[in-house]
C-alpha cells in the first residue's frame, strides 16, 4: 500500500539545531545539472527562478493563488553523482545525472520532445555552499510528522511542505530528496536565496537536438519506455 502523506503540522517541526544530519550542506564546486526551455511562450535562462507558480513542481514554495510572487522562486536540478562528474554526456547514461533530468522533465507524457520549447541542458557548478533540507538521507521527514511520500506522492501535499519547510527555516537554500523516477539519484528545489550560488556562467549548455546527444538520447528512451520526437 502506497504511503499517505498527511498535511504538514508546523507545531512537529524540529530545530535544525538538534540534529546537523538533517542539513545536506553541497560544498562549493559541486555540480547541478537541469533541462529548461530555452524557446517557446515561456521561455527562460538557464540561470532563471521561477517566480511564477504554484505550478506541478513537487516542492515550489509559492503561496497559492497561482500568479507571481516577488521573492519567491524555484529552480529543480539534479546532483552529480561521482561517476560522471557532472558531464553532460556520460558513458553510463543510465546512471547518470543527464538521464535523470530526462526523466523528470518529460515524465508527464513520457515522450521526449527535442524541438518544442528548445529543451536545453545546462551544468553549473554552485560557487558557495548550499544549506539544503535532507528529505531522503535523513530522517527529519519522519521527525517532523510526515513519510517519504513527500518525494513520490501527490505533489499537492508536497508543496505545502515545500511552503511550510520555507516558513519554517528561512536561512535554508532548499531541499534535496530523491527522485521519484531514479530513486538511487538526488535532486534539489533551489528557493530564491540559492541565487547568489549560482556562477556567472555554466560549465556546459547544450541543446538536446544536437547530434551529439542523439546517442544518449536515443539511449535513455529505449531503457526507460519513453518515446523519442525529433
Amino acid at each position: 500500500m502506497s504511503e499517505f502523506l498527511v498535511r504538514p503540522d508546523l507545531g512537529r517541526f524540529p530545530d535544525l539545531a538538534r540534529d546537523p544530519s538533517w542539513v545536506r550542506v553541497l560544498p562549493a564546486g559541486t555540480h547541478v545539472g537541469r533541462i529548461f526551455r530555452a524557446g517557446g511562450p515561456h521561455a527562460s535562462r538557464w540561470h532563471d527562478f521561477r517566480s511564477y507558480g504554484p505550478l506541478d513542481g513537487r516542492f515550489d514554495p509559492h503561496p497559492p493563488p497561482t500568479g507571481e510572487t516577488s521573492g519567491v522562486g524555484v529552480m529543480y536540478g539534479v546532483l552529480e553523482s561521482p561517476a560522471t562528474g557532472g558531464s553532460a554526456s556520460p558513458s553510463d547514461v543510465t546512471a547518470s545525472p543527464f538521464a535523470t533530468a530526462i526523466l523528470e522533465v518529460f515524465q508527464a507524457q513520457r515522450m521526449i520532445r527535442l524541438e518544442a520549447g528548445s529543451p536545453t541542458f545546462v551544468d553549473f557548478a554552485i560557487v558557495r555552499p548550499l544549506r539544503l533540507l535532507d528529505l531522503s538521507d535523513s530522517d527529519w521527514v519522519t521527525a517532523a510528522g510526515g513519510n517519504a511520500a513527500i518525494s513520490s506522492g501527490d505533489r499537492a501535499t508536497s508543496r505545502a511542505w515545500a511552503r511550510a519547510i520555507a516558513a519554517t527555516y528561512p536561512a535554508l537554500d532548499g531541499v534535496v530528496s530523491a527522485s521519484s523516477l531514479n530513486p538511487s539519484a538526488r535532486v534539489v528545489a533551489l528557493w530564491a536565496p540559492a541565487a547568489d550560488a549560482l556562477p556567472a556562467h555554466p560549465s556546459a549548455l547544450i541543446r538536446l537536438d544536437r547530434a551529439e546527444l542523439m546517442g544518449v538520447i536515443d539511449a535513455i528512451a529505449e531503457r526507460y519506455g519513453y518515446t523519442l520526437l525529433s
